[in-house]
């Protein structure tokens, strides 16, 4: 076990890193902490259905990343999620676009909780009975998304933008693509991404350390051979926006309008991303955030009501920024974000307001890893990033006004998708 200490924040971590290549970071809290939280995550998502192990090609369809999470919890002796609940235990599980993670939040039985949730990971059960199961009640999960406007939206304006890009896909994929998911199949990838040397487990909260340190010397010894890990592979996308524009009518109450804009999603240094991903950020809430005055303004007029929203996407060859927003005025609404998102925010953001900006977004986030599941689940998401979450700190502190520049550049029309949806 070694340890690394980070003063500045008041925070140790002890990291093992198992024979079998299974990554264990620890992050200890003292009373009052009673609750001990943990992550065990997953490089594998929504977008990663081509890749390759061991210089073999693999392939599998929309959607394959979320059903297997779901039959994970599938157990010769039934449901994992009762076991849990016998042990008072709060588990849960999510898929994104690039990782799986599962996790749960106890005040005891927490040694219980960690060995049946490896155990979980470690027993994969895929029958033809319980597969065909898990088919029926996704593809009634995806047609209860197909009736949420909001949802078809979000679908579709990700078609508009990427022309080859997985991202394209429904995270939970398509009633076709789930009828293709076999026992087989699911053997195959779980045998690829769940393997020990492809997981990171995060446990922060109150522990005890020693006997964490025995557990993990037993379990180690469970899986003495180390695979090798597969290494996705995801093609090349092109800049330009397929569609530009599109307006339907639909059966919903106010109009609904989504600006996409498709980011330059060329290959960084690590450092250099997280960095770039925190300088949009901080753009996009210095422009639209709930504190801007271009918000209030729009709140003012009635141009938008509380369910305008913004939201970010750094993946592998595909970024973007889409602005979401019911209005009874469309084309209105429409033009004041394209003009203040190309022209206007060149103007509006002096560097004396940004200045300001960094130290409130700072201290939100520094006050946010006060939260244990925040921080466990920020520093798994660093980690797989190749970083440690307090270096993000320093990394915030580093954004100078001309990163900030750098991002209103990336910022043009000929980049953006505007998407309508009409009342009927």
């Amino acid at each position: 076990m070694t340890t690394k200490t980070y003063e500045r924040f008041h925070e140790t971590v002890h990291i093992l890193k198992l024979k079998n290549g299974m990554k264990v970071h620890i992050l200890p809290k003292e009373d009052p902490y009673y609750t001990t939280y943990v992550e065990l995550s997953l490089p594998y998502g929504a977008l990663h259905l081509d890749y390759e192990v061991a210089g073999q090609q693999h392939t599998s369809p929309p959607g394959s990343a979320h059903f297997l999470e779901h039959k994970i919890f599938a157990m010769p002796d039934g449901d994992a999620f009762a076991k849990f609940s016998k042990l008072g235990v709060d588990a849960n599980a999510m898929t994104a676009y690039n990782q799986t993670s599962y996790l749960f939040s106890a005040s005891d039985n927490v040694m219980a909780a960690l060995e049946h949730l490896l155990a979980m990971i470690d027993t994969p059960y895929f029958t033809k009975e319980n597969v065909a199961q898990e088919k029926s009640i996704i593809s009634e999960e995806l047609k209860m998304y197909l009736d949420d406007p909001d949802v078809v939206m979000q679908n579709q304006l990700m078609t508009n933008m990427y022309k080859d890009h997985p991202i394209r896909h429904d995270i939970g994929g398509t009633l076709d693509s789930i009828e293709a998911m076999t026992p087989e199949l699911l053997a195959e990838l779980h045998t690829s991404f769940y393997q020990p040397a492809n997981r990171l487990l995060v446990i922060a909260g109150k522990v005890d350390l020693k006997a964490l340190k025995t557990f993990f010397k037993d379990y180690d010894a469970k899986f003495p051979e180390k695979l090798a890990r597969p290494k996705p592979v995801i093609g090349k996308e092109t800049k330009r926006v397929p569609v530009r524009r599109q307006i339907a009518k639909m059966p919903i109450g106010i109009h609904k309008l989504m600006i996409g804009i498709k980011l330059d999603a060329k290959r960084r240094p690590k450092k250099m991303q997280v960095r770039r991903e925190l300088a949009v950020s901080m753009v996009l809430n210095m422009l639209l955030g709930p504190s801007s005055k271009m918000y209030a303004y729009l709140l003012e007029k009635e141009l938008i009501n509380q369910n305008f929203h913004l939201m970010t996407t750094f993946e592998q060859r595909a970024e973007n920024i889409v602005i979401y927003a019911e209005t009874k005025q469309i084309n209105t609404l429409k033009g004041m974000l394209v003009t203040l998102l190309t022209e206007q925010a060149k103007v509006d953001i002096g560097k004396e307001a940004f200045e300001r900006y960094k130290k409130v977004y700072l201290g939100q986030f520094i006050f946010a890893l006060n939260h244990l599941e925040t921080k466990a689940h920020l520093y798994g998401k660093y980690h797989h990033l190749g970083l440690s979450l307090f270096d993000v700190v320093d990394m915030l502190q580093d954004i100078t006004f001309e990163d900030i520049e750098a991002t209103l550049s990336e910022f043009k029309k000929r980049r953006m998708a505007t998407l309508v949806f009409k009342k009927a």
